[in-house]
């Protein structure tokens, strides 16, 4: 309790620096959110070793173990349709696209790596039948995966198979998501270290009243 009380008042002395100020009943609740949002965060990393542990044993994978969505396409799956590897969680048509060769495996960890089909419509304003016909005609190059009938299911544009494709990106935008990534990453790893900390701090004033 005493380290959620000095956690609300960093809060309220983080919004002063800012020109804020915020009650204590608004402090109290950022700080369970934070707390909420870490105590999350802790699960996920043990949920991950325990995994991790797993497919020592397992190496070719197994099915997931709830609802995700597949790190390739997006779409949801659950233990019938999903399975987790070294790469993370896939549907089984992904799955089957990486292990023939059809996407690298690459496409799973590094999301900025490639467009979907999804990407050109949102970012360039490329139509999804456009998209299929440049491809067709090798304007873009596409990675295809298949549906079980045979029939495309997934386009994955690679950007370093598509160079003038990938420069259509204004430099301002890929300026801003380097900074944005590195920013995020910067305060998760600092949050969760100071998490860490607290939490450790809980239990060994819990131990000493013991």
């Amino acid at each position: 309790m005493e380290a959620r009380n000095k956690l609300s008042e960093n809060i309220k002395e983080s919004y002063k620096k800012k020109g804020k100020e915020i009650s204590d009943s608004e402090a109290d609740e950022a700080s369970r959110n934070l707390v909420d949002f870490f105590s999350l965060l802790w699960e996920l990393d043990k949920k991950n070793k325990r995994r991790q542990q797993r497919l020592k044993k397992e190496p070719d994978g197994f099915p997931v173990d709830g609802t995700y969505n597949c790190l390739v396409c997006h779409t949801y799956i659950n233990e019938t349709t999903g399975w987790y590897d070294w790469y993370g969680q896939t549907c089984l048509l992904c799955r089957k696209a990486i292990k023939d060769g059809v996407v690298p495996a690459f496409v799973c960890t590094k999301h900025g790596s490639y467009f979907s089909t999804s990407d050109l419509k949102y970012k360039f304003n490329i139509a999804h039948q456009t998209v299929k016909k440049l491809a067709k005609e090798g304007k873009l190059k596409a990675r295809i995966i298949l549906k079980e009938n045979g029939k495309p299911y997934q386009y994955i544009f690679l950007k370093k198979e598509n160079p003038d494709l990938f420069e259509r990106e204004s430099p301002e935008m890929k300026s801003f998501r380097r900074y944005r990534n590195r920013v995020l990453d910067e305060r998760i790893r600092k949050e969760k270290q100071k998490f860490k900390e607290e939490h450790a701090e809980l239990l060994k004033k819990r131990r000493n009243k013991k």
